[in-house]
C-alpha cells in the first residue's frame, strides 16, 4: 500500500508540475543556447542594462523552473531536454514568455567555483542569448543598521 502511495505522488509530480508542451519547447531553445551562467560573459553595458531591469522583473512574476528531482524546492520542473548546460540551478520565464533568465554555476567539493546568470530574449525568428555576467564575487552591499529608539 505503502508503495503504491509513493508511485502515484511521484507520478503526480512528474506530470502535473511539469511545463506544457509549448513551454518545454521554450526550455529546451533556451537550454540549446551556448550560455554558461558563471563560465560565460556576453553582452554590452546596454544588454546588461536591459538585463537588470528584466532580472527585478522576473524575480516578481516570472515562472521558476528547476530540476524535476528537487521535490520539496519552489517552482515547476523543466521536464526533460536533450540538452542543459550541467551548472543550471534555475531557470526564471516571464509570463508573456519573451525573455527569460538562467541562474548557476559550477561547484567543486561543494562549494561555489563560479555563479552568475545569462539572459534570453524571444524574437520572431527564436530565443537568442542578450547577456550574461559572473556574480559570484561581486561586492555585497554594506548594510547600515538604524539605532531602535
Amino acid at each position: 500500500m505503502r508503495r503504491a502511495v509513493l508511485a502515484v505522488l511521484a507520478a503526480l509530480n512528474l506530470t502535473a508540475c511539469g511545463p506544457r508542451p509549448a513551454e518545454q519547447a521554450d526550455v529546451c531553445a533556451i537550454f540549446a543556447l551556448p550560455a554558461v551562467p558563471g563560465d560565460t560573459q556576453a553582452g554590452d553595458a546596454a544588454d546588461l542594462a536591459w538585463a537588470k531591469v528584466h532580472e527585478r522583473v522576473l524575480f516578481r512574476s516570472g515562472v521558476v523552473y528547476r530540476p524535476g528531482w528537487k521535490v520539496m524546492e519552489h517552482g515547476r520542473s523543466w521536464g526533460h531536454c536533450p540538452a542543459r548546460p550541467k551548472p543550471v540551478e534555475h531557470l526564471l520565464v516571464s509570463s508573456d514568455a519573451t525573455y527569460a533568465m538562467t541562474k548557476g554555476g559550477r561547484r567543486a567539493n561543494g562549494k561555489p567555483v563560479t555563479f552568475g546568470a545569462c539572459y534570453f530574449e524571444k524574437s520572431q525568428s527564436g530565443w537568442r542569448l542578450r547577456a550574461c555576467r559572473k556574480t559570484l564575487n561581486e561586492p555585497v552591499p554594506l548594510m547600515t543598521f538604524k539605532p531602535l529608539k
